[in-house]
């Protein structure tokens, strides 16, 4: 059985975190509003891993799929 969509009035923030393969490990994470999936696929072509989640909004009693909740993640690697 599929849950019933809420439609919200405010715009989901994501967060992305770029993680290089360096001698450091080194992590950024940016917070947009819109995923550039063109910038996605040069990082991965450049050898970064890519994550992918939905920003924490302050906590709140709505939810965004009645029943069955979903998550939403997307994980890419360069090999």
């Amino acid at each position: 059985m599929l849950g019933k969509t809420i439609q919200l009035d405010e715009k989901p923030e994501f967060q992305i975190f770029f993680l290089r393969d360096d001698d450091e490990q080194s992590v950024e994470v940016q917070e947009v509003e819109k995923i550039d999936y063109e910038e996605v696929k040069k990082r991965v072509e450049h050898g970064e891993s890519v994550f992918i989640t939905r920003k924490s909004k302050e906590k709140s009693t709505r939810s965004l799929v009645e029943e069955e909740s979903t998550v939403d993640l997307w994980y890419f690697s360069h090999s």
